[in-house]
């Protein structure tokens, strides 16, 4: 029988990530079932081939088995990365023109914007509001992009927003794992998450904005279609490239697409900067973290503190001034280089009239007392990961 336990309902920043859907009150309180069930015990004597060939991926950190999805496992795990080595050692190897890079470049771009500026910035958090010929066009974008449907995509993500780093809730957090010196649990967030169901908690099933959503619901059943086509169309200039349209116009940049947009779930969670507001205080209530490395390869997306700070606000790329009296007492500005390229895209896009009612960054920010310290629950993940918590969490919250 699966596990349940209850937890209260999102409130905060965090509970606009799902707009209207997350404030039904039919999903207050109900319990939230973690996936898999108990892990029936070998019979004496013999090996887990499950925990061993899936190097202890196959088995949760309450020793519940987890359910593998075979064609995530075969397409993304096996066959993609293969093609994509492929394609790497064609680069080197054999001859390449700036027009090969050029196609990789531009499929790049297509299906990541796909993500950022179509699942992620739209869909999800509803930052802005969208012409119909745009959305086809990030639709498509989107499925190409082999990162899952639209709908899977942005349940996904509303659920990593309200249990964030919360271990056996948050679909992709780096703390599941504490082996190989932490290293486990970073795989784990990078991708290998896609490869193990994951049952998401009742109010994340299916969000009225999605269900009514014809678009949506048509790009759900055309993935399939749209992710050969993410193939098929590198295929088409076979006459100009040959081979290498596929495998690196193809399959290479795929794998890249996909270890880009990963690090925001593993490195954005362990490197990098805190949001700071005009006070100076940091966004503490998960590890969120800004990249400056990941924003670049990301379009953006590697900003990710501020984005857990403020999920609504398309633009991730940000930093706000100190107000006078943090500035009159020595309180240090947040720095850094914060690139953006989705928020410049969203501003061409509104400057030709296809994004309107834009929600514009707040100038000054300030954070809740609740998003200056980690919940009970990442608390205690901290202690079991022996990780101080700063001195200003002190007082905030009893230790």
């Amino acid at each position: 029988m699966p596990v349940s336990e209850s937890v209260a309902p999102a409130s905060g920043p965090e509970a606009s990530t799902a707009g209207a859907a997350l404030a039904d009150p039919q999903y207050e309180g109900q319990p939230v079932t973690v996936v898999g069930g108990p892990a029936s015990p070998p019979a004496p004597g013999a090996r887990d081939w499950l925990s061993v060939l899936s190097l202890g991926f196959g088995i949760d950190r309450n020793g519940n088995r987890r359910s593998p999805i075979w064609t995530n496992i075969v397409f993304l795990g096996i066959l993609l990365p293969g093609f994509a080595l492929w394609g790497l050692y064609r680069a080197f190897a054999t001859p390449t023109s700036v027009g090969l890079w050029v196609l990789a470049a531009a499929l790049y771009l297509f299906t990541l914007f796909g993500v950022t500026l179509g699942n992620h910035r739209y869909w999800t958090h509803r930052g802005y509001e969208m012409k119909f010929p745009l959305q086809v066009v990030l639709a498509v974008a989107s499925g190409m992009s082999l990162e899952g449907d639209i709908q899977q995509w942005v349940l996904n993500h509303r659920a990593h927003h309200r249990f964030a780093d919360e271990v056996g809730k948050d679909p992709h957090s780096p703390y599941e794992y504490s082996q190989w010196h932490g290293y486990k649990g970073l795989a784990w967030a990078q991708g290998i998450w896609l490869f193990f169901g994951y049952k998401r908690p009742p109010g994340y099933e299916v969000h009225r904005d999605l269900a009514a959503d014809r678009l949506v619901q048509w790009q759900r059943r055309a993935f399939a279609f749209l992710a050969i086509g993410n193939f098929l169309v590198p295929l088409a200039f076979y006459p100009l490239y040959g081979w290498n349209a596929v495998l690196i116009a193809g399959a290479l940049r795929t794998a890249a697409l996909m270890t880009a947009t990963g690090f925001v779930n593993s490195v954005c969670h362990k490197w990098g900067s805190r949001a700071k507001d005009s006070r100076g205080l940091e966004y503490r209530a998960d590890d969120s973290r800004n990249n400056s490395f990941v924003a670049v390869v990301a379009g953006g997306e590697g900003n990710h503190s501020w984005h857990h700070a403020d999920p609504a606000c398309p633009r991730h790329g940000r930093k706000v001034a100190l107000d006078a009296a943090a500035a009159a007492a020595g309180a240090r500005p947040d720095r850094g280089w914060r690139p953006d390229a989705t928020w410049r895209l969203i501003q061409f896009f509104a400057a030709l009239g296809l994004i309107y009612k834009l929600r514009p960054p707040r100038p000054e920010v300030c954070f809740a007392d609740k998003q200056l310290a980690p919940s009970p629950s990442l608390r205690e993940t901290h202690r079991e990961w022996h990780m101080a918590d700063p001195d200003e969490t002190h007082e905030l919250v009893p230790l």
